[in-house]
């Protein structure tokens, strides 16, 4: 008898099973149109599915508010349903409860998605008050790309200074913010600002972002900040080489060219067609090799130099060449970056020769901060193209006084 009932029991408890079963099913199936009589037949089957009022609310704008207020009672800790009561509520003009609905997004959800949302909130309310610890929260809670959020920041603001008091103290952010800031060149002033702070992290992943503005620097011909950023980063290990010291004269980075060169005032090779290079040896050098194709004029190797002004200095250039003869037409300029003279007048020119050590001395001028090391060729009149090497070994400079 006992075991009967048990039978009974259990057919029951199925068939209501499989009666809710079905319900749900059906009821699923209606949702899937997303059309507002088919979801409120849904609900009729299911009525406490925070979804189908989520899908109702944006399906039906007439009910919205209604909609989405009865799913954030169902299910009060999804982020997104909060998120969507907010858009809601900000049509209707209630900006109240749309600024309350993130915030209580943000509480249910650590992320960046709810933070940028407020931000942007704050953002189309032109709120500043509101609108900084919302962007600096975002910023500090991101992963990915964040530039919308900085075009915002200089939407509202041309101060780089208040801008700068928002962004969090990670090296990624920062990172990601002077990039921003060097696709216009008339915000170097806030890069530099930026670099101070990045330039502390000691992080190497920052170490390209820095000497691409130390480029920039260089080109505006900024030559002073150019090299105070260059010494923090020899400063924090994040460049290979020493600090440039004016007052010694040495301003030749990797004199041996030991190194992989970098940006900055370290050696720039441009791709010249018709010129190949390769270095190594138990001596370190650098060998140029010129195949007879090159262009008539062409600069192969250059370096930033931070110079005294009015001061007198010797040039050094240890060398040798291999199929070479005559006029070679490849010499040394120093390009005075005031004014582009050069500073070697013309007396820079290498001959043919075997291993040699050249000296050249010359003056800067009273203006001089910057000049440009470059070595070029220049097809001499009535010669070919050369077809031959230059090999370099050293080259550093020195106070003639």
């Amino acid at each position: 008898m006992f075991l009967r009932f048990l039978d009974v029991c259990f057919s029951v408890l199925l068939s209501f099973g499989a009666y809710w079963s079905l319900r749900a099913g059906y009821a699923e199936y209606l949702a899937r149109d997303h059309a507002p009589t088919a979801l409120r037949s849904a609900i009729r089957w299911i009525p406490n599915n925070p979804e189908y009022f989520s899908w109702l609310a944006e399906a039906d704008r007439g009910s919205g508010v209604s909609a989405i207020r009865r799913a954030v009672e169902l299910n009060p800790r999804n982020a997104s349903i909060w998120i969507e009561y907010s858009q809601i509520a900000e049509e209707s003009g209630d900006v109240h409860e749309a600024e309350a609905c993130l915030l209580e997004a943000t509480k249910v959800d650590r992320s960046f998605a709810p933070r940028w949302l407020l931000a942007e909130f704050y953002y189309r309310r032109r709120d500043p008050i509101h609108f900084w610890p919302a962007v600096k929260d975002a910023l500090g809670a991101s992963y990915d790309d964040v530039r919308p959020l900085f075009e915002r920041c200089w939407e509202l603001t041309s101060d780089g200074a208040l801008i700068l008091q928002a962004m969090p103290d990670r090296a990624d952010v920062l990172r990601q913010y002077l990039d921003f800031l060097m696709q216009d060149r008339s915000r170097v002033d806030a890069a530099l600002s930026v670099a101070g702070r990045l330039s502390e992290k000691a992080d190497r992943g920052s170490t390209p972002s820095l000497l691409h503005l130390c480029d920039l620097l260089l080109e505006q011909q900024r030559g002073r900040q150019a090299a105070a950023l260059w010494n923090r980063l020899a400063a924090h290990g994040m460049v290979p080489y020493p600090a440039l010291v004016l007052d010694r004269g040495q301003a030749v980075t990797n004199v041996t060219f030991r190194q992989p060169f970098l940006e900055g005032f370290d050696w720039r090779m441009p791709v010249v067609e018709g010129v190949s290079a390769n270095s190594g040896g138990v001596s370190p050098f650098l060998r140029l090799t010129f195949s007879g194709k090159e262009p008539e004029n062409c600069e192969v190797l250059s370096q930033w130099q931070l110079l005294a002004p009015s001061r007198k200095y010797r040039l050094r250039i240890r060398y040798e060449t291999e199929g070479l003869e005559g006029e070679t037409g490849i010499g040394w300029r120093m390009l005075d970056g005031s004014d582009g003279t050069d500073l070697l007048k013309e007396t820079g020119g290498l001959r043919p020769s075997e291993v040699t050590e050249r000296t050249i001395e010359f003056s800067t001028g009273p203006r001089t901060e910057i000049a440009r090391l470059v070595l070029g060729y220049s097809r001499a009149l009535g010669t070919v193209r050369i077809s031959g090497s230059v090999s370099l070994y050293r080259v550093w400079l020195e106070f003639a006084e």
